[in-house]
């Protein structure tokens, strides 16, 4: 009797299982994709090889990417393995090429240098593959031709297969761990199949999937003026837990009209899109049962990013090269929400500085080696820069508005030299504090210094630079009590050393958190911060560290643990509410009613001509000092959300124009996400 190879048991499961008239058939590699360097060399060259794992076995659909060396941002050109494991990559500049091997379940692999043209690359990954098979019904009878998705329960690279006759399918060459597994075709869907251990053997982990009619999720993307986008890419997954943690997304691209649809088993789940140059403004949830949909199909409205740029200068004149340049947005209409898988870190590497997508409402550049920086893709609205340099007084710029799709260069920042204010911060026991937080809360004569920030190190030390005055350092760390002292700053004299002992917070704020109608926020972010008077006090937005934070359960039930004993103040944070402060008392249940919004939308004219007046915004201020401001689209028209209900005082400026100031009662919007007050119309006379 004679054994056969472990390549050969793979190549027997796909063919016991793809029995019948389709025989067995292996997929070819996937050709080369994506450009080459623009600006280099005509792309003729090519880079081939095979992909083996420890025990040489093949490791088919293997994904592939070439980076030309000494490139900074080149788009890498990218290929798969077929069922032997090979490839080719083509198109390619000749010369030196980076080649990073990724596999679902094995660790990448990258091979520095690969001189293009090149046959005969081999990449060895560290693991053994196994496999998974099985196979796909439909009302019970076997599926052929339905597309089966396989990806890590981890999360990862996808793999795809078509069931052959009988509805068999097979994923070879697959590392160690847990698989997540569904199937799909134009009208039926099957629920993902979760933990599946791949094996060894054409008896190994064979499951099987079973589709049902599955109901239709339709939309469409749009940019900030109501045009449709079409080619963008759209991700449908799983909504409930963290974002991008879904191994099987739906991946689609809207079409020349901007729509999308996909069919999916009944469930709730989460839109993103993405497009180079776009931000999203809201990722939207939707419910989907096995009935026809009622509701107007979903809109995914994508912003043109902004793009700001400038030229950083140290205090004595020269470069500031290596300046932390942090832009932060104070007031926005949505917070940007990126989502879906990082990058491979091979991808990442051949980004530019400060080219990350936006995450929240802060981005962050590194200044060049002339001083220069830039930061794009930012959601318009209102901004300010920070900027630290080692033997530099941070630089805190004022506020600017950003609209859709602004490019704006600020021109010369030039920072001052900052003299040295070092403290130490420690526990009951005189233990250094890791992590610590010095805030600059109150400047009498640098105003603004107020902001600026510092984190201990392992010796619980911290260092700011300051320029000569008079400060309050608002002091604390998560899970301790908060403390303030002063210092006075004097050119050529460093002030003596602070040190600050910081007492732990053993107890617990426990409570509720709904709307004035009784419905829980559901995910609704939680900070505590210490309570006091004054502007000094440590407070949410002054830069100062939160005692403690958490995040509410789908009943809105929170508990946050390790906090100072005595009078707190409790943020709450929702997407679709707007952020409010409580008053409220540790050790006690606390009920938090949090104001269900209101809005406005309406339009900017000119009041001579009646024409749209564009590239303005609007600042809004509310009750209890409640800010919002948005940009004014490219029709004139604008969205004001996420209000608290109330008198508002509206100012509306834009360029050629004076300004206008009006006043309104907004009440509660009738549901999340719209409008209370509809067709507001501002009229501006010309200057």
């Amino acid at each position: 009797m004679r054994w056969c190879s472990p390549q050969l048991a793979v190549v027997l499961l796909l063919c016991a299982l793809g029995s019948g008239e389709g025989g067995c058939r292996c997929r070819p590699g996937k050709q080369g994709k994506g450009p080459g360097d623009a600006g280099g060399p005509t792309p003729t060259a090519w880079i081939g090889g095979r992909v083996v794992d420890r025990k040489d076995r093949p490791v088919p659909e293997a994904r592939v990417l070439a980076f030309a060396s000494g490139t900074q941002v080149a788009a890498p050109v990218e290929s798969a393995t077929d069922a032997d494991g090979r490839f080719r990559i083509d198109k390619l500049a000749a010369g030196p090429h980076r080649v990073l091997v990724e596999a679902a379940g094995f660790p990448a692999v990258e091979k520095d240098v690969v001189n293009a043209p090149a046959d005969g690359v081999a990449v060895q990954l560290e693991g053994e593959g196994s496999s998974i098979g099985g196979r796909v019904y439909a009302a019970g009878a076997p599926a052929v031709g339905a597309r089966v998705l396989l990806a890590p329960d981890a999360g990862g690279a996808m793999r795809e297969t078509t069931t052959r006759a009988g509805g068999g399918f097979a994923f070879g060459g697959l590392g160690a761990g847990r698989y997540a597994l569904r199937s799909a075709t134009a009208d039926l869907a099957s629920p993902a199949v979760r933990g599946v251990e791949a094996g060894e053997g054409p008896g190994a982990a064979a499951i099987r999937l079973d589709m049902v009619p599955a109901p239709m999720i339709a939309g469409r993307v749009v940019d900030d003026a109501a045009t449709a986008l079409d080619g963008v890419q759209v991700r449908i997954e799983v909504a409930g837990g963290t974002p991008g943690e879904d191994p099987l997304p739906i991946l689609l691209s809207s079409d020349a009209t901007g729509s999308f649809r996909a069919r999916v088993v009944p469930g709730r789940y989460r839109l993103t899109a993405s497009r180079p140059g776009y931000v999203l403004r809201r990722a939207p949830t939707v419910d989907i049962d096995d009935k026809p949909p009622a509701a107007a199909p979903l809109t995914i409205e994508l912003l043109r990013g902004a793009r700001v740029s400038g030229r950083v200068f140290d205090g004595r004149g020269g470069a500031a090269a290596g300046a932390i340049v942090r832009c932060v947005a104070s007031a926005i209409e949505d917070l940007t929400v990126q989502l879906g898988p990082l990058p491979l870190a091979a991808v990442a590497a051949a980004l530019p500085s400060g080219a990350g997508r936006a995450l929240g409402s802060t981005r962050v550049a590194v200044a060049d080696r002339d001083g220069r920086f830039a930061v794009a893709d930012l959601i318009p609205g209102r901004y300010r820069f920070e900027i630290a340099h080692p033997g530099s007084e941070p630089l805190r710029s004022d506020e600017f508005v950003l609209a859709p799709g602004e490019r704006r260069d600020v021109g010369k920042l030039a920072l001052r030299l900052g003299f040295p204010v070092v403290g130490r911060v420690t526990d009951e026991s005189g233990a250094p504090i890791e992590g610590a937080r010095a805030v600059v809360a109150g400047a009498a004569a640098s105003p603004a210094s107020t902001g600026l920030f510092a984190l201990t190190g392992s010796a619980g030390r911290f260092e700011l630079l300051l320029p000569a005055g008079t400060y309050r350092l608002a002091i604390s760390a998560a899970g301790r009590g908060a403390t303030q002292v002063s210092v006075d700053v004097v050119a050529g004299t460093p002030p003596p050393p602070i040190d600050v002992k910081l007492i732990r917070a053993e107890a617990a704020l426990e409570g509720m958190v709904r709307d004035d109608g009784g419905r829980p926020l559901a995910r609704a972010r939680l900070s505590v911060w210490p309570a006091g008077d004054g502007e000094l006090a440590a407070a949410p937005g002054s830069g100062a560290a939160p005692l403690g934070s958490g995040v509410a359960d789908v009943g809105g039930h929170f508990r946050l643990a390790q906090l100072p004993a005595g009078e707190l103040r409790l943020e709450v944070q929702h997407h679709d509410y707007p952020t409010s402060v409580h008053a409220t008392t540790a050790g006690t249940y606390a009920m938090i009613t949090v104001p269900f919004p209101g809005g406005i939308a309406g339009e900017v004219r000119a009041k001579a001509t009646g024409a749209a007046v564009a590239r303005g915004h609007l600042d809004a201020v509310g009750p209890g000092g409640a800010k919002a401001t948005t940009a004014i689209r490219k029709d004139g028209s604008f969205r004001l959300l996420r209000l608290v209900p109330g008198h508002w005082r509206l100012t509306t400026a834009a360029t050629g124009f004076h300004t206008a100031e009006q006043e309104v009662d907004v009440p509660a919007s009738s549901a999340l996400g719209e409008a209370s007050i509809r067709e507001l119309r501002v009229e501006l006379d010309a200057s």
